[in-house]
């Protein structure tokens, strides 16, 4: 079981961090916030802020249209994880599909009572536990991290992939 996962939601001006310590459980960090496209200060935050942290494992959002195609912020992230790959030289960063993670972590908070307004300061790192929670679902499935490009939302476990030749 993977442990130690630390996952990123990466935005144009702010960084949602969510951690696995265990591997099964989700604990929100923090929301970084940054000028707005300035990701060497993001980078300087994000190592501030994981100093005691042990981390094994990286996973971030890869954002997507609906249609799976790539967005404006996809090409971003790739740099994002060009940039990041030589702090963490023995650590896997895998990219894990975010479509609708935000709606699902904005109905979380709303579901523990928290408008709009409140949702706000911590909506970041809720779409980040979102994440993590589907890499670790896909993890225990045996379950490729991928873009799955069809319309449905489940990703499919390796072996299936293989024998209906939907890689």
């Amino acid at each position: 079981m993977k442990k130690n996962i630390l996952c990123l939601d990466l935005g144009k001006g702010s960084l949602g961090l969510a951690i696995s310590r265990s591997g099964m459980f989700i604990s929100p960090l923090t929301n970084l916030r940054f000028h707005a496209g300035d990701y060497d200060e993001c980078i300087k935050l994000l190592m501030k802020e994981i100093r005691n942290e042990t981390v094994e494992h990286i996973c971030i959002g890869l954002p997507l249209y609906p249609s799976g195609d790539p967005c404006e912020m996809t090409p971003i992230v790739d740099m994002f994880i060009e940039k990041i790959s030589p702090l963490f030289p023995n650590v896997d960063i895998n990219k894990v599909d975010e479509r609708y993670s935000t709606v699902e972590a904005s109905d979380m908070l709303r579901s523990n009572n928290k408008n709009s307004k409140k949702q706000k300061k911590n909506i970041d790192s809720a779409a980040a536990m979102v994440i993590l929670e589907r890499y670790l679902k896909l993890y225990k499935l045996g379950g490729k991290v991928f873009v799955h490009k069809n319309k449905q939302k489940k990703h499919l476990p390796i072996r299936k992939e293989i024998s209906n030749n939907n890689i």
